[in-house]
């Protein structure tokens, strides 16, 4: 059966318990007892006799004649049910068998037994429908098959999938373990502006909205508020997190979404090296926690989190593969672009400085590394917000987690010094004149509460991908509703007949100018009017002839040529006015003018009636072309 009709057949359903007095969507259950409730006061239910209601969705449905047994899903657990045919309730034994479909919520009410095959059941003394749908749920076994669908309609997938909904319930369970490791080291909760006049924190690119209310040009957020943590620090509030949104228009990759969640925490009075022990803590935590193990395969890579964490040091691992020295003052573009050639990665010329050339040899290297480790000595260049080295200011306390050949978390300890970030800030800015729209906005308001005095600060963020990774899943679906591209339409047969076929392209020209001028201004306005519609105008069904050669189907909207004067095209025009019809027309003013002025300044000297047309068009509906076409001859 097609889906409208299923639809249709559930109508039928929804308004026979209209009729009968029953509203099909009530605000209100009555349950005494959730399922596993049910489950584990089984026992005692049943030696006190005592009724029970329960409610839930209709997840499976087998009718035996004077017997119905039913499935109900509460979102937590599953409980049979067993309605009986007899006497006392053969109205609503009736009205159950139906009304009800698998896929419905429905209430039932009455003792609980064990069956002979041990499962326990409610025998229904009563029922109460909760809420009436009117489509199918996928078929039980196979679910969604489809890898698109399954994105669009989660709802769905997740209800068919148990562990896809397990999923989803470890991934709040991911941030929960983190909020309670910070919580319980005495660091606050904060929350921080999504939409900024600068944006800071990353190197990525913004999405631009407009602030009506302001009249001004807003970003949202690239990082999870670390400027304004930072500002904290100087407000006197030593330990702050927060776990929120933000946004990058940037590419979709496996590990890359535009919008996910991040956690950001700062700690006055702690360095990197503080950092990195209680990173390698809170990961350990998590695994153990969240996902029950410290060993993980993920992207082809063996990961043992309780291992000794590696550390990796960046300029000498670019010295040893690439034979440069990212410190190198002498160090130019061309080398850099000679490396990535040799290394076969991906750039844009245009797009090429020290530290984009650098940052892209780096990332070629870093799919090779499993981890878990740490990438440290990192150039000041690719940090901006860092502390340089006390050992070699031309490196940052920063590090990197590196897990199957990804980075899985930053930290750093804290640049505090204003005239530095200003100076930083001024270098970034100067890349971004130069067309790098990735590089960090400056913010010298930042810079102005940090002449104020900031502590030393230890700061560290991670995203939702650590969780796509330990799942080993790519980051949309490890999202419960990932951004998707809206779905073309797609009409059966008979929609589409309905939808399209209503309607004509006409075309009224005039042979007296010649055959070959009136063609022209027959397939121009052919142009034209195929421009304005907005709709698919062929479909995409073709035929194959038998050399295997493709023929295209004919356009959804057929396209009429009629003979007509120029007092019928003009009576055309004006009919087109009136009934709202956008109208084409070529002219012998278009056909002769040699601009745009001219042709406006001929159209001014004429009536609409007095226009010399040469052909006139428009899309027009059947009744249309009936009432007012039919007594013109085809354009032969």
């Amino acid at each position: 059966m097609a889906l409208d009709e299923i639809r249709q057949v559930r109508l039928d359903k929804l308004n026979k318990l209209k009729e009968k007095g029953i509203n099909p969507y009530p605000a209100k259950s009555s349950r005494t007892h959730t399922n596993i409730q049910a489950q584990n006061a089984f026992d005692t239910l049943v030696a006190d006799a005592t009724p029970v209601t329960i409610s839930g969705r209709v997840m499976s449905l087998r009718g035996q004649g004077a017997l119905i047994f039913f499935d109900l899903f509460d979102g937590a657990g599953r409980f049979q049910g067993l309605f009986k045919k007899d006497d006392a309730n053969l109205d609503a034994f009736t009205l159950f068998g139906d009304t009800v479909d698998i896929g419905d919520f429905v209430e039932i009410t009455g003792p609980v037994f064990l069956t002979r095959t041990g499962q326990k059941t409610v025998q229904v003394s009563g029922w109460t429908m909760l809420s009436k749908s009117l489509l199918p749920l996928p078929e039980k076994w196979h679910g969604l098959t489809d890898e698109e669908d399954k994105l669009r309609k989660r709802y769905l997938d997740i209800l068919m999938n148990e562990e896809l909904a397990d999923r989803f319930r470890k991934r709040s369970k991911f941030w929960n373990v983190i909020r309670e490791y910070l919580l319980e080291k005495n660091f606050i909760e904060v929350e921080t502006p999504v939409l900024e006049n600068t944006t800071g924190g990353a190197d990525a690119r913004p999405f631009a909205t407009h602030h009506n209310a302001l009249d001004i040009d807003v970003y949202l957020r690239i990082s999870c508020g670390e400027l304004w943590q930072k500002r904290l620090m100087v407000a006197g509030l030593p330990r702050t997190f927060e776990i929120g949104r933000i946004f990058r228009n940037e590419g979709i990759s496996p590990e890359h979404a535009q919008d996910y969640t991040q956690l950001e925490y700062y700690m006055a009075y702690a360095d990197y090296s503080i950092g990195m022990e209680m990173t390698k803590e809170l990961y350990r935590k998590i695994a153990n926690e969240v996902f029950e193990k410290t060993t993980f395969s993920i992207r082809g890579h063996e990961i043992d989190f309780m291992k000794e964490w590696e550390m990796y040091d960046f300029c000498e691992i670019l010295k040893k593969h690439f034979d440069i020295d990212p410190l190198d003052e002498n160090l130019t573009n061309e080398t850099l672009i000679a490396k990535l050639k040799e290394a076969k990665v991906a750039f844009d010329p245009k797009e090429i400085n020290i530290s984009r050339g650098v940052d892209l040899l780096w990332k070629s290297i870093r799919k090779t590394l499993a981890g878990p480790g740490f990438l440290v000595g990192v150039p000041t260049y690719l940090e901006p917000l860092a502390k340089r080295s006390d050992k070699d200011g031309r490196v940052v306390e920063r590090f990197q987690v590196i897990l199957a050949g990804s980075e899985m978390g930053k930290g750093f300890s804290e640049l505090n010094d204003p005239q530095d970030q200003r100076a930083r800030f001024m270098e970034q800015q100067g890349l971004r004149d130069a067309g790098d729209d990735e590089a960090q906005m400056a913010d010298f308001e930042y810079v102005e509460a940090m002449e104020h005095g900031m502590p030393p600060t230890f700061g560290f963020g991670l995203s939702e991908r650590l969780f796509s990774f330990l799942l080993d899943v790519p980051i949309r679906e490890a999202q419960l509703f990932p951004l998707m591209k809206p779905k073309e339409v797609v009409l059966s047969k008979k929609e589409a007949e309905k939808k399209y076929r209503s309607k004509k392209f006409v075309v009224i020209a005039n042979p007296e100018e010649g055959y070959g001028v009136t063609a022209n201004a027959i397939g121009q306005l052919g142009i034209s009017i195929g421009g304005f519609v907005k709709e698919k105008i062929f479909d995409k069904e073709i035929l194959h002839d038998k050399d295997g050669h493709v023929h295209y189907v004919d356009g959804l909207y057929p396209m009429t040529n009629l003979k007509g004067t120029q007092k019928q095209m003009a009576d055309f025009v004006e009919r087109c006015y009136e009934a709202k019809v956008q109208l084409f027309d070529f002219s012998m003013i278009m056909r002769k003018a040699h601009s745009d002025q001219e042709m406006e300044a001929g159209y001014k000297e004429v009536s609409t009636s007095e226009v010399p047309y040469i052909a006139v068009g428009a899309l027009v509906s059947a009744d249309f072309e009936k009432e007012f076409l039919s007594n013109l001859e085809l354009f032969s």
